[in-house]
């Protein structure tokens, strides 16, 4: 599966978002089904979504055994040097927030 550069983008500026706030973070990592519905990316039903931390790769799409689907989005640290005010600065950008998963 090819996700969209919207979706990529999209899933990107939650991530950077997780940096910037604890409670956001906890509820990613609790619910990250909801995170992305809130963020108008919807997953179809028989794809779930776990978040693993620390990971440097990027988000994939597995199937688990019982043929549903699951979206594992890699949760990197935050980087070093980057300061709260440049993550800032992408959540001023226009960006939509409408994707939809391809799968």
């Amino acid at each position: 599966m090819s996700l969209t550069k919207n979706w990529e983008l999209s899933v990107s500026k939650l991530i950077a978002k997780t940096w910037l706030s604890n409670e956001f973070h906890q509820r990613f990592i609790n619910n990250p089904v909801a995170i992305l519905q809130e963020a108008g990316l919807m997953l179809e039903e028989f794809v779930d979504a776990k978040v693993v931390q620390n990971l440097a790769s990027g988000s994939v799409l597995q199937l688990a055994g019982t043929g549903d689907a699951i979206y594992e989005i890699s949760l990197p640290s935050k980087p070093s040097g980057l300061t709260e005010e440049q993550v800032s600065t992408w959540f001023s950008e226009e960006t939509h927030m409408d994707a939809c998963c391809p799968c």
